[in-house]
């Protein structure tokens, strides 16, 4: 990949989750797994032979979308 290849997403905070995912995929096509979770639970182990990154999402303000919140997605 030309460029530096982003590891964290701080800029997502705050956009609609399956938005989110999609402009990950844009800039990591490296990437194999995102693993989505609620606030505050801890991710499970990282697979060894594949790049993951964790998103945070909680309920967004418009019914039945879901919105990234911190901390912001990373590769892990």
């Amino acid at each position: 990949m030309p460029g530096p290849v982003p590891q964290s997403w701080p800029d997502l905070i705050g956009t609609e989750l399956n938005a989110a995912v999609q402009i990950i995929a844009q800039e990591r096509p490296d990437v194999r797994i995102v693993r989505v979770l609620p606030p505050g639970e801890a991710p499970s182990p990282p697979p060894t032979d594949q790049v993951r990154v964790v998103l945070y999402n909680d309920v967004g303000p418009v019914p039945d979308t879901w919105m990234v919140v911190a901390p912001a997605p990373y590769i892990g």
